[in-house]
């Protein structure tokens, strides 16, 4: 699976936006910190604000912020308006890929089901969480647990167990 450039400037503007929730930033200064063209910025901000997660004034001293706290800003809420194919309605195969192979499409279908839960569980105040972004560089990170990266996985995809009681508790033993 792999970001859109779409996806990757809607969620960085919004982490921009999160590190200083008081700022009104214009989009050509967004533009700036997310390595992009001001033209393409100012589409992706229309597709923010349309969407609710960021509030924005015109004029003199006008900009974005935040709508929202960076806390109920889902990665995978981001995604769903940059990147709706994601959430399994695509319908077309693209261009170029293998179409009509069923185990290869449900093996696809899985990963995409897979990366959006995954994207479920993460929002921009984590991304701002450390400064240099390692909080969700990998599995390994305490976002997630620390248990081994095959344990988490499998945590993942598997339903709750319930783990016995000790009963040298109650007994005082």
């Amino acid at each position: 699976m792999r970001l859109k450039r779409q996806s990757e400037i809607a969620i960085g503007i919004l982490a921009v936006c999160a590190r200083s929730p008081a700022t009104k930033f214009p989009a050509q200064h967004l533009a700036q910190e997310v390595g992009t063209t001001k033209d393409h910025a100012y589409q992706v901000v229309a597709l923010l604000v349309r969407n609710g997660f960021l509030n924005s004034d015109r004029g003199p001293g006008g900009g974005v912020r935040l709508a929202r706290d960076p806390t109920e800003i889902k990665l995978v809420d981001v995604l769903r308006i940059t990147q709706p194919e994601l959430d399994g309605n695509a319908g077309e195969p693209e261009p170029g890929t293998l179409a009509g192979q069923p185990l290869l499409d449900s093996i696809v279908a899985a990963a995409s089901s897979f990366f959006v839960r995954l994207l479920d569980r993460f929002t921009i105040a984590d991304l701002i969480a450390s400064p240099d972004g390692s909080g969700v560089a990998c599995l390994h990170c305490s976002l997630v647990a620390a248990r081994p990266v095959r344990e988490r996985l499998m945590l993942l995809t598997a339903p709750p167990r319930l783990e016995p009681m000790d009963d040298s508790l109650e007994t005082g033993a």
